[in-house]
């Protein structure tokens, strides 16, 4: 792996998530209802970003194969320095 991507959730009762890959998909919201939107692929160097996040499921990959997921029912996906940290109060799933 190259440069890898550090994948994190973090939910008020810590962090459930924390590994190395080589992306990540979000699904962001497009309004207030958190309605519409899609999806959003992170790479290693994405530009800084804040995405609001929807409904779905957040994942990173290695090697083609997704290695964390997990469902959200919203939060936040901070993308800075190759690394995301999901911030959300929902959270179900395989985090590692």
């Amino acid at each position: 792996m190259k440069t890898p991507i550090v994948f994190r959730i973090v939910t008020p009762d810590g962090i459930k998530a924390n590994t190395e890959c080589e992306s990540v998909n979000v699904f962001a919201r497009d309004n207030e209802k958190g309605e519409g939107g899609g999806s959003v692929g992170i790479r290693p160097g994405h530009l800084p970003a804040i995405v609001a996040l929807g409904k779905g499921e957040v994942c990173a990959f290695r090697d083609n194969k997704k290695v964390c997921s997990a469902f959200v029912e919203g939060g936040f996906a901070i993308v800075r320095d190759n690394t995301v940290t999901v911030m959300t109060d929902t959270f179900s799933g395989g985090g590692k």
